[in-house]
């Protein structure tokens, strides 16, 4: 369906992940626009709701939205417009929506044109690498979390809802990194709950308690359309005040100077951002890409290894055009 008037609900609901972003005008994005190579999944889920997520194994935030003959017009939570996008193309697995510029415009050759596929029909399409796979026993396969293989927690993320429990109990995070893995079997049930790395006894026992308080809140992951067991990971970060508020005002300037493409102002705030939080991956992404406009590619393909070591996708894109 091509530039169809009227769009019914029913023909997009589900998740759809961007494959590519661009001008309307068919120019490219610049390196330096965060959205090329950022990872964009939308999840219409009701008539009215939807969500937002920059990493694939979280649903993300929830927003609202109208649709209006080929409109959508996305709505904060509280019912505030955002955005309008028009939808330009709908077929059973691809979706292309062209967002407004900042004068509001759909038409303009500086609107944003996302082409869309569903998540499912990414999903069969991406080929399984041995990463894929953490353990075989016999005819029973562990698969590693990734893009392709993942568990869904039954709300906006589960990180968030560690968060919020922890909260509820007054346990102390005031610094240090936790990392953890779990199992979700083919019937959506966490187990096998293993702290690699914890904050403190307190910490890592009450996260114990509510992991599995939680453990029958998943979605399995599926393989060719049946649910398989899948090894999950989670990292979870505290800074005390002392670290977090100075990296957080730098990061700040960084990114106006960024914005304004003053790289080399913002290379030092992300240098003295990074220099507390050194596993910012957004930070250290821009820090590639203000190194990479200064002519230090080295430096550049550096941090954006970093990216990737840190477990996050976003520099894989500019990875591949510079660092090979």
């Amino acid at each position: 369906m091509f530039g169809k008037a009227e769009i019914k609900t029913s023909e997009i609901l589900g998740s759809w992940v961007a494959s590519n972003v661009s001008y309307l005008s068919g120019d490219e994005l610049p390196d330096e626009n965060v959205l090329k190579y950022s990872y964009t999944k939308y999840t219409f889920e009701a008539p009215d709701k939807m969500y937002f997520a920059a990493v694939y194994h979280v649903l993300g935030s929830e927003f609202r939205y109208e649709l209006k003959g080929n409109r959508i017009l996305l709505k904060s939570a509280v019912g505030y417009l955002i955005n309008t996008f028009r939808i330009m193309e709908l077929t059973n697995n691809r979706l292309i929506l062209i967002s407004a510029d900042l004068n509001g415009s759909l038409d303009s050759p500086t609107s944003l044109r996302y082409t869309f596929y569903r998540e499912g029909f990414i999903q069969q399409n991406l080929p399984l690498s041995p990463n894929d796979i953490y353990k075989v026993n016999g005819t029973d396969t562990l698969f590693n979390s990734g893009q392709k293989i993942y568990a869904l927690f039954k709300g906006t993320d589960f990180s968030e809802h560690i968060s919020h429990e922890l909260y509820k109990v007054n346990v102390s995070t005031r610094t240090g990194t936790l990392h953890a893995t779990f199992i979700v079997d083919a019937n959506g049930k966490a187990d096998g709950l293993k702290i690699i790395q914890g904050i403190n006894p307190a910490y890592d026992k009450a996260y114990t308690k509510i992991f599995y308080a939680a453990r029958n809140n998943w979605k399995p992951a599926t393989r060719n359309g049946r649910p398989v067991r899948v090894l999950m990971y989670q990292e979870k970060k505290y800074f005390t005040s002392d670290e977090a508020i100075p990296s957080f005002f730098n990061s700040q300037k960084a990114n106006q100077a960024y914005h304004n493409k003053d790289y080399e102002t913002a290379l030092y705030y992300y240098d003295q951002a990074l220099a507390t939080r050194p596993d910012e991956t957004t930070d250290l992404y821009h820090r590639g890409i203000c190194k990479q406009m200064l002519g230090n590619l080295a430096g550049a393909c550096s941090d954006w290894n970093k990216v990737k070591a840190l477990k996050s996708d976003v520099a894989d894109g500019v990875m591949a055009k510079y660092c090979n």
